[in-house]
């Protein structure tokens, strides 16, 4: 983080309110990516994104380190998004209905439109934490150590998790995921 960002963390901790919306202007758009992968609904994102903001500021003074704000900021959105999605396996489903995320969009930009959707749905069957360790990693480009922080699982676990979650994307696309991971290389 740079000097002014962790300035701005400060003078937030403090209770400026300037300093309150820039963290949320440089973080917003991160944490709804993340979400918004991880659920497969923009508007189920957009709350979460709001509720994960509303977490932040709310512990914000405990904040002991304001250099590692990210990582701190992801570990509640983390939080947010496994209560979510916990919520949701426990939730009945009305038969014959399908699941939102089939509608997700959020990934156009990572592959071609018509393959976002076919990426989505292979997304949200994968097992959550090797959803949340490939998202993170492959889509936010946050380093291993940065995401054992955040959920609090060891390096090692995260790179075995992600290659799960690779080989299993790979068996249910094929050619589109290797094709991803050939342009991102």
């Amino acid at each position: 983080m740079t000097e002014d960002l962790q300035a701005i963390v400060v003078r937030a901790q403090r209770g400026d309110a300037a300093a309150c919306e820039q963290i949320a202007e440089v973080y917003r758009p991160q944490i709804r990516r993340y979400l918004a992968t991880m659920v497969g609904d923009a508007n189920t994102a957009d709350d979460l994104t709001q509720d994960t903001l509303r977490r932040v500021f709310a512990k914000l003074s405990t904040l002991k380190h304001p250099e590692r704000v990210q990582s701190w900021i992801f570990a509640i959105a983390v939080n947010a998004c496994r209560d979510h999605l916990r919520r949701q396996v426990n939730a009945p489903v009305a038969q014959g209905q399908e699941p939102e995320a089939v509608r997700r969009s959020a990934l156009s930009s990572i592959i071609r439109r018509e393959s976002a959707e076919l990426l989505a749905v292979a997304l949200d069957r994968l097992p959550i934490l090797l959803r949340e360790a490939f998202v993170l990693h492959e889509v936010e480009g946050l380093p291993y150590g940065e995401i054992a922080e955040i959920t609090g699982a060891s390096v090692e676990a995260l790179q075995v998790r992600k290659h799960r979650a690779k080989a299993l994307l790979r068996r249910q696309l094929g050619p589109v995921v290797d094709t991803f991971w050939s342009e991102r290389g």
